[in-house]
């Protein structure tokens, strides 16, 4: 598991930084960020982000809530936070104004699941970090970012190079997220240029 790692999280990468004249920017696609959404995130609709997950999942989400809360600059109100946190004790009657982001390996796990139903039956609108390809949350979620090729199967433990795909994800995630929303950072900053081209050098780096 961990000597795939490296062709894991080049596979997430693949075809998503690209160079434009003005430097290196994510593009995640629409089945990643559907234009609807991206369109909320500009008229200010949202204005809340919720990364939820649970195990290594959860862990993943932080480094992504923290990469967006940089970009964001205020601009969006951005927590991590476990699955059950938030189903137990932060869900609200209306939650239109809130973007969920689930990271899940398998695509199947019950708590994060039953919380992103329990969000969209109050609004919310749900983005995915998955690594399985026609799984429950795919049907889920209004999009769906595959880490790897969608097709690392691993349903019942933890491995390395999901987890490590799983922050890539993320980290092109929030800057397409941030990128949407009026007044962010977005990847004009030049520290944002240096994380980006380091994330494209890290699966050689990882070789």
């Amino acid at each position: 598991e961990i000597g795939e790692a490296p062709n894991s999280f080049r596979k997430t990468l693949r075809g998503k930084i690209v160079e434009t004249p003005h430097g290196l920017r994510a593009e995640v696609g629409e089945r990643a960020l559907p234009a609807s959404i991206a369109a909320r995130l500009a008229s200010g609709e949202i204005t809340k982000v919720r990364v939820i997950g649970q195990g290594t999942a959860a862990v993943a989400g932080r480094s992504m809530a923290a990469v967006l809360d940089q970009l964001a600059d205020g601009t969006l109100d951005v927590d991590p936070i476990t699955a059950t946190e938030l189903s137990g004790f932060h869900l609200r009657l209306d939650m239109a104004d809130t973007l969920i982001v689930a990271v899940s390996q398998s695509g199947t796990t019950t708590d994060t699941n039953r919380t992103v139903d329990l969000a969209r039956g109050r609004g919310a609108s749900v983005l995915a970090i998955v690594n399985r390809r026609n799984s429950d949350l795919t049907d889920k979620a209004d999009g769906v970012m595959y880490t790897s090729d969608g097709r690392d199967v691993e349903m019942s433990v933890a491995s390395t190079k999901a987890f490590y795909a799983q922050v890539a994800a993320g980290l092109l995630l929030g800057y397409a997220i941030a990128e949407a929303v009026p007044g962010a950072k977005g990847t004009d900053h030049p520290g944002e240029q240096e994380l980006l081209h380091a994330l494209a050098e890290l699966p050689a780096a990882l070789e």
